[in-house]
């Protein structure tokens, strides 16, 4: 009867004990309260075959693509199998998963296995769990190669499954093809770049229908009407012909009073005032880029200089950092941010640690008073440098020339950069 008594004690001590480890293991969870869904990622779990290494790259890759998606807040995550164990879950129960989101302070749940699938390819599969319904809201399946599977390369694959899950769409792209370099691309009336020798390839650009306007001097313009669907690369195109003697070359510039029957020559008055008033404008804005360029780059230098400070700073502050303890009400030391109890502080490393705080917190406000000028400095420098060194008059053409460089601005709804062409 003893030993009985013994056996069922320890049975609920065990029991107990199982609840007090997962109350402990997963109270850091928070949940937000700005209208965010809050989501936890759940590390894969891999199957015999798979890599660990490959499936906790893609666990990164899904936590890092979510912590930036509108409408959603990243919380702190663990590993399926570790919620398998704790919750005793092994089939993926609603019920059970319900109580490990909730545990973690999170409203959806997302996860998922890797396979292997031959030599070059893994075999992924995907749910989104709504911890509030304890249903699974929505799910995907897809292969993901081996070349694919680390790195750079996972960007576009679990951008796909993430707008798959979630139900947004993903931003695709446009290749115009053909055409004449040189040419002068815009979509939706906003300057896309200028066609090179292999085309032009227009990123980020956004799941809709929109309007392409090609043009250059001596050709007639083309507008195309293009609808790009989520996640899509749309090949588009582009066929420029010269225009007719007498046809006006551009749609967007209107003739005013009769159309002459062919091109007016302008007088000579005309051509030295253009030159006249040409040069001497240039001449100031290449001044202006060449000052502005260094400047900016400097502005820039500082304050990269001044980021590396607070990251090293942080990284200083790291092991002093105290936190409340989870569960366990107020304690002397804290805790650690993984919830683990830290021994207290002594007055001196407090005042230490604050001081550091405070020069942080100020290094920060430095680095964006030199991040904002030296950025405007570094982009009035390119407008400058292809205003002095690289546009031409109205009338003058490339072709005319014989062998010219041009340079022009790139705009994408998330991106802006520059592209050049060269004609011999």
């Amino acid at each position: 009867m003893k030993n009985l008594c013994a056996r069922t004690f320890s049975l609920v001590s065990l029991v107990a004990g199982v609840g007090a480890v997962a109350t402990c293991f997963f109270s850091s969870g928070q949940v937000f309260a700005d209208g965010s869904t809050t989501v936890a990622v759940l590390g894969l779990e891999a199957s015999e075959g798979v890599p660990d290494s490959v499936a906790a790259g893609v666990t990164d890759a899904l936590r890092q693509r979510m912590s930036m998606l509108p409408g959603y807040r990243l919380v702190q995550g663990r590993d399926l199998v570790e919620v398998k164990l704790v919750f005793s879950c092994p089939d993926e129960a609603p019920a059970c998963m319900g109580q490990a989101a909730k545990s973690l302070g999170a409203a959806r749940l997302i996860f998922g296995t890797l396979k292997s699938a031959g030599a070059d390819s893994y075999s992924i599969a995907l749910k989104l769990f709504d911890a509030d319904k304890d249903v699974v809201e929505s799910w995907t399946t897809d292969q993901l190669a081996r070349t694919q599977s680390s790195g750079p390369a996972l960007y576009a694959p679990v951008q796909k499954w993430t707008a798959a899950l979630t139900g947004q769409s993903m931003p695709g792209a446009l290749h115009l093809q053909g055409g004449v370099v040189g040419a002068s691309v815009t979509v939706d009336g906003v300057a896309a770049g200028v066609m090179g020798a292999g085309g032009l390839t227009i990123a980020n650009v956004a799941a809709a229908k929109h309007e392409i306007a090609v043009s250059k001097p001596g050709y007639s313009p083309v507008k195309k009407s293009v609808t790009l669907s989520s996640g899509e690369t749309r090949e588009v195109a582009i066929e420029l012909l010269a225009a007719a003697p007498g046809e006006t070359p551009s749609a967007e510039t209107p003739a005013v009073g009769p159309v002459a029957a062919g091109p007016a020559e302008p007088s000579e008055a005309a051509r030295e005032d253009l030159t006249s008033s040409g040069s001497g404008g240039r001449v100031g804005l290449k001044v202006a880029a060449l000052v502005a360029l260094p400047l900016g780059l400097a502005a820039i230098g500082v304050g990269i200089y001044y980021s590396y400070q607070v990251s090293h700073a942080n990284s200083l502050l790291d092991p002093v950092r105290r936190f409340p303890c989870p569960g366990q009400g107020s304690t002397t030391g804290g805790c650690y941010q993984n919830g683990q109890p830290a021994p207290p502080l002594d007055a001196k490393t407090i005042k230490w640690r604050d001081d550091t705080k405070a020069l942080a917190e100020k290094y920060q406000k430095y680095q964006w008073y030199w991040y904002v000028p030296g950025t405007a400095l570094v982009a009035a420098s390119v407008t400058f440098f292809y205003l002095g060194f690289l546009s031409h008059p109205s009338g003058a053409t490339a072709d005319a020339r014989g062998s010219s460089f041009q340079i022009a601005p790139v705009f994408s709804p998330n991106s802006v950069g520059a592209m050049a062409s060269a004609t011999f």
